[in-house]
């Protein structure tokens, strides 16, 4: 999915439930913000997952948590991810569904993968999911019932 099919999945979801979208989310991200991430945490974000920052900031959004760059939000990345630093020794931390499990990009060379990635508590393992991105994730966790 692309970020415009994403956009237009989101403005009908948001059309028809607009209660889905009324906790705060982050603030934005800036190009800034993004560079900074990236040699704070010495890697590439994907390019949806930039996108995504720039236009919704990320933290609450409908039913899922999206990890920002807001340096004041209870979900900022780079605190979060120094938080669990064996879990995400591999992977980039991007969400968690509030039960002990993150989501997140596996990293390669220093580049983080479009894929997204699911870390089991229980195996403490990681698992493929079959999103090939950020917004298809997000199209069936965030944006679905």
């Amino acid at each position: 999915m692309n970020f415009s099919e994403f956009e237009q999945l989101l403005d009908a979801k948001k059309s028809l439930n607009p209660i889905w979208f009324e906790l705060p989310s982050d603030s934005a991200a800036t190009e800034e913000d993004i560079t900074e991430a990236q040699n704070d945490l010495a890697l590439q974000l994907p390019v949806e997952y930039s996108q995504f920052l720039q236009k919704y900031g990320g933290g609450y959004f409908a039913f899922a948590i999206v990890y920002s760059l807001d340096r004041d939000s209870d979900f900022n990345l780079a605190r979060i991810n120094r938080q669990h630093p064996l879990i995400g020794k591999c992977h980039l931390l991007l969400s968690d569904n509030g039960c002990g499990d993150f989501y997140g990009f596996r990293i390669e060379n220093n580049q983080c993968q479009a894929e997204v990635c699911f870390f089991d508590h229980e195996t403490q393992a990681w698992q493929q999911t079959g999103y090939p991105e950020l917004f298809s994730f997000l199209a069936e966790v965030a944006l679905s019932i």
